[in-house]
């Protein structure tokens, strides 16, 4: 049996990619434009994107120049 002391159950944190603070989830506020959906983060105030607007996807980033492609670099 597992006992947990619900007094010691850490608070779930967020890591800005920008400031790197630890921040509470539910402290970021809600942001949107017709690209994606954002959370601001309190402590720098950029914005993180969370999802892309539907019927948006992802680029796909293009090679570099001379790059190995991952099946030439395994071989």
């Amino acid at each position: 049996m597992i006992t947990v002391n619900e007094d010691l159950i850490m608070s779930p944190r967020f890591i800005c990619p920008h400031c790197h603070s630890p921040v509470d989830p539910a402290s970021l506020e809600f942001a949107s434009s017709a690209q994606a959906y954002y959370r601001i983060c309190p402590v720098c105030d950029e914005a993180v994107v969370v999802a892309l607007a539907p019927g948006l996807a992802v680029a796909e980033r293009a090679p570099a120049a001379g790059a190995q492609t991952a099946q030439e670099h395994a071989a």
